[in-house]
């Protein structure tokens, strides 16, 4: 296994449905749980998820629209999270919350939302996407332990192979047909998915022996993300993560990702700022 894809745990999709259902223990505040995976430790890519949710049920009459969250330290996987939703503003199209994550008072991941009311298009234009991207049905599989649903790229399995070096990007379908017909849910889940592919396309033009030359990973890990969803968006059907890495140095990485539709509409984009540090 390349040594990206040694980064994902494995999740499974009926418990990441479960824990985006978040108890409610008062105004404003959750309890939850989390996804129980290969790692001791609270994944990202879940607070995200549970981000978009305690967001939309503390707004109810409106959309998550762009959040940013940074994970300042790891959380315990084994014990229960407190949500807490403060809200900053609120009126007739925009309104502004802080979630923060707690345990036992131990603040482990705090994001600002942006949610919205839907509005009419005054300009409209969005990044096109190229003629020359495969869709997914010249796409092959690619397994990934994060995303327990379709996702395929151009080469499988191959495209991210432990002696292969490739450029520091990679074009990935992902459909999740199992989603239930919640757009809250589809929100969450693409939120969680913004998060698989940035260390993988990182450490993509670096193989195997060259990471181990340089003293292999020791410390990889999200420090601040922030996604934007731009229009209505279901992950029950082929959407296209355009991922990019443009830098990495100083113990660092840095990735983007544009999200399309299978007709070419750009829907949503993220980026993420991360620890890549080696072993020694």
């Amino acid at each position: 296994m390349a040594g990206g894809t040694r980064m994902w745990p494995v999740v499974d999709l009926t418990d990441l449905l479960d824990v985006l259902d978040l108890e409610e223990a008062g105004p404003g505040r959750f309890r939850a749980r989390n996804v129980t995976s290969t790692l001791p430790t609270t994944l990202g890519s879940q607070t995200l998820a549970q981000t978009v949710v305690a967001a939309e049920r503390t707004v109810p009459n409106m959309t998550v629209q762009s959040l940013h969250a940074v994970f300042p330290r790891g959380g315990y996987a084994d014990r229960p999270v407190d949500v807490e939703v403060e809200v900053v503003q609120s009126g007739r199209a925009l309104a502004t919350v802080q979630v923060s994550f707690r345990q036992q008072e131990r603040e482990h991941a705090r994001a600002l939302v942006m949610l919205s009311a839907g509005e009419p298009d005054f300009i409209a234009h969005d990044a096109d996407l190229p003629p020359e991207v495969p869709g997914p049905e010249d796409c092959a599989e690619l397994p990934c332990a994060l995303l327990p649903w379709e996702v395929r790229t151009l080469g499988g399995a191959d495209a991210l192979g432990p002696d292969v070096a490739g450029p520091p990007s990679l074009d990935v379908w992902m459909r999740c047909g199992k989603a239930p017909e919640q757009p809250v849910v589809s929100r969450a889940l693409l939120a969680h998915a913004s998060e698989a592919f940035l260390g993988p396309v990182a450490l993509r033009p670096y193989p195997q022996a060259e990471i181990d030359r340089l003293g292999g990973i020791g410390i990889s890990a999200m420090l601040a993300q922030t996604v934007t969803v731009h229009r209505p968006v279901d992950v029950r059907d082929w959407l296209l993560l355009r991922c990019r890495s443009p830098f990495a140095g100083s113990g660092r990485m840095f990735g983007r990702i544009e999200i399309f539709t299978r007709t070419g509409d750009l829907v949503a984009s993220a980026s993420a700022h991360g620890l890549m540090r080696a072993a020694g």
